[in-house]
């Protein structure tokens, strides 16, 4: 008796298993843990952890509002919702450490050569490059405003583009989560064709994150090029 009841608990166990890596979240689902009073961080982690089916319309907008649904989690939504539009690459499977925000998939379009580029070479050789984030801020438009600025941005010559499907290099920005105090925020440049990591860095967001994080990044970068 006793070892039926285990394999009934066993099996309960791995249906919920199942239905929690297969449940798609709505505009419902998000309001409801919004009114229960659920922290922020835990709604935005179980929003990029899950399948969804939000409506960002702008009348749905209104609505999560109206609700107590906060900003940053509104933007989410939007985030994960334009990531599913027909057409656009981002939309491709990629698994994320979310302790650090960088993606543990492997590299697309590896060389068949078994002749991989340092990470000067890996600089060198670009011309464009792409920004990934698996955090809502910096926005992508700050981020690439704040790069141009910079004057040893220009010796890199590259391009920013705006998927990695198609780009050189791309860089990847994440929030460190349970850093609410000290607000840290990690980053690296990966060769897209190697998945070397061609530079890597740690700021935070007092003072404008956007330029913090484009100092950081053009400072290693040029250091990496003048080795």
């Amino acid at each position: 008796m006793k070892n039926f009841t285990k394999i009934l608990v066993l099996i309960a166990c791995l249906v919920f298993s199942a239905s929690a890596q297969t449940e798609t979240l709505t505009n419902s689902n998000v309001i409801e843990m919004s009114k229960i009073g659920l922290d922020k961080e835990i709604i935005l982690k179980k929003i990029s952890d899950s399948r969804n089916a939000f409506d960002v319309s702008y009348g749905a907008l209104i609505e999560l509002k109206k609700f107590g649904v906060e900003t940053a989690v509104i933007a989410l939504m939007m985030e994960k919702a334009e990531q599913k539009t027909p057409g656009n690459p981002s939309t491709t499977t990629q698994t994320v450490n979310m302790s650090q925000g960088f993606s543990d998939s492997v590299p697309r379009n590896q060389p068949s050569s078994p002749d991989v580029p340092s990470a000067k070479e890996a600089l060198l050789g670009a011309r464009t490059i792409a920004i990934e984030k698996s955090s809502i801020n910096p926005s992508r438009q700050a981020l690439e405003k704040e790069l141009l600025k910079r004057k040893e941005w220009e010796q890199f010559n590259l391009s920013i583009e705006r998927y990695k499907e198609s780009a050189d290099l791309f860089m990847e920005i994440g929030f460190v989560h349970f850093s609410l105090i000290s607000h840290r925020y990690v980053w690296r440049v990966y060769d897209r064709r190697s998945g070397i990591v061609v530079a890597a860095g740690e700021t935070t967001s007092w003072g404008s994150l956007a330029e913090n994080i484009a100092r950081d990044v053009a400072k290693k970068l040029n250091a990496l090029r003048v080795k």
